[in-house]
């Protein structure tokens, strides 16, 4: 038992910030840390736990190989103060989370699933399988704050030639799409 709070208890200690006296002597400064903020800066680095929900309109798509949520997850990913939540397709079982493309549809999973923010997602246009050239491709994501329901456009593009410029174009914004859920407080 005492390993075992002793163990604990080293998550437990405040960071140690040494500091010189005047007598040249450092010593521990646990307290001034309170007072100039840096515990709260530190605080602030616990990661944004995010789930992207299936996209809206994505199953035609996805049956052609078009599915971009997992680029989004993988850049996301990529930022430390972001945690990506695999979907939970078991948990959401008898829950309707296709066709979700607002905050309006988003309670019956927030309800099933521990996230601070989900995020939505679908293709902007019909696909057009008889004829490809025609065809122009967007996309558009939205925030979800799960615990205030608030909710913004955070990404968009429209009128791309294919859909590869839909990948690139979330991997060249990825930090905007970051920014949104780091904002949405």
């Amino acid at each position: 038992m005492g390993t075992f709070l002793c163990c604990n208890s080293i998550h437990k200690k405040e960071p140690f910030v040494a500091k010189e006296k005047n007598d040249n002597i450092l010593e521990d400064s646990s307290t001034s840390v309170h007072e100039t903020g840096l515990l709260n800066d530190i605080l602030k680095t616990d990661p944004l736990e995010v789930i992207v929900v299936q996209c809206a309109n994505g199953y035609e798509y996805a049956q052609h190989g078009y599915d971009f949520n997992p680029i989004i997850e993988k850049e996301l990913n990529n930022f430390e103060n972001i945690t990506i939540k695999p979907f939970p397709l078991k948990t959401l079982m008898g829950v309707s989370y296709q066709g979700v493309f607002d905050k309006k549809y988003c309670p019956p999973i927030i309800e099933k699933v521990s996230a601070d923010y989900l995020i939505l997602t679908r293709f902007d246009k019909e696909l057009y399988i008889s004829n490809s050239n025609k065809q122009k491709w967007g996309y558009e994501l939205r925030v979800v704050n799960t615990k205030t329901l608030e909710q913004i456009t955070a990404m968009e593009a429209h009128n791309l030639k294919n859909y590869t410029e839909i990948e690139k174009h979330i991997k060249h914004n990825i930090g905007t799409l970051k920014i949104a859920v780091e904002n949405l407080k």
